[in-house]
């Protein structure tokens, strides 16, 4: 009898770490970062810039990108309003599949009317459906499959090639030592003035290579990472108004208390129990 062989032999691996939905406050910083895994950024609201090097990538809401392996990343959100994003890190055994991902997909921005940026917007329903069955004894199995589905579409997404802002590293480096320094801890904030002090040239110099960076001031920067840090530590509801004063280096409560209803519009407190109501209320992976 004459035998028509289909395949024979079909092996895969597939590995999906950290998938998750994040919230963040304007001016949300994630430090520098790299890992042996593939990560798959989605965003669903606001704008994320990613600086990998010297590139500077930004994704609006709807757009995507897949870091590669090893690329170390820097996140920011800078825009004035909340970021939401879907993250998950993943590897594939298929060589082939992870070098075409490298070569034509890697590292870039993913348009929100592009096919495999549309894909993932399904994967995150799909995921987001999959959530609720945690305990079905076929919820990996699903898991997986919507996936593989997923990946079917990454097997088949031509090239992108798409514009990245091209920076020169040295200014990018100085750009990140000042930032770092503007937001050191202490016990009082260094000035900008004393931070191109003590990298040696001019606050002009600082001032234009800063913005050229990061897109905005840093006077901004410094006043809107000192505001989302209190929004954090308000959020968290861990420490006492007194405590985070101290910890923002403010000289008092009460001035911690005035300057950021110049912020926000309202007190620490009202802040506070607001949020609590919010998260009673939430559920972030529906919204």
């Amino acid at each position: 009898m004459a035998q028509s062989q289909v395949f024979q032999a079909i092996e895969s691996t597939v590995y999906l770490y950290g998938g998750h939905f994040q919230q963040n406050f304007p001016n949300w910083h994630y430090p520098q970062e790299q890992h042996q895994l593939f990560e798959m950024v989605v965003v669903l609201q606001g704008t994320e810039t990613v600086f990998m090097g010297t590139r500077r990538c930004v994704l609006s809401a709807g757009e995507a990108m897949i870091i590669t392996p090893e690329t170390a990343h820097e996140s920011f959100n800078f825009c004035g309003n909340r970021l939401r994003f879907f993250c998950f890190h993943f590897s594939v055994g298929d060589l082939a599949l992870k070098t075409q991902i490298i070569q034509n997909l890697g590292n870039t921005v993913l348009a929100a009317d592009t096919p495999l940026a549309q894909a993932a917007q399904r994967l995150i329903q799909r995921f987001s459906a999959l959530q609720a069955a945690q305990q079905q004894p076929d919820w990996t199995l699903n898991m997986e499959i919507a996936f593989l589905q997923f990946m079917a579409v990454v097997s088949q997404a031509p090239r992108v090639v798409a514009p990245v802002a091209q920076l020169p590293e040295q200014q990018v480096i100085l750009a990140q030592k000042m930032a770092t320094l503007l937001f050191q801890k202490g016990p009082r904030p260094q000035s900008f003035q004393a931070v191109c002090a003590a990298l040696n040239f001019s606050t002009t110099y600082g001032h234009t290579v800063f913005k050229r960076v990061y897109g905005i001031t840093p006077s901004t920067y410094t006043k809107e990472r000192r505001f989302s840090r209190a929004k954090v530590l308000l959020e968290i509801g861990e420490k006492s108004m007194a405590e985070i004063a101290v910890d923002l280096a403010f000289s008092s409560q009460a001035s911690f208390s005035k300057q950021f209803k110049l912020w926000s519009g309202m007190t620490p407190s009202d802040f506070r129990q607001t949020q609590r109501r919010h998260q009673s209320q939430a559920n972030y992976l529906n919204q």
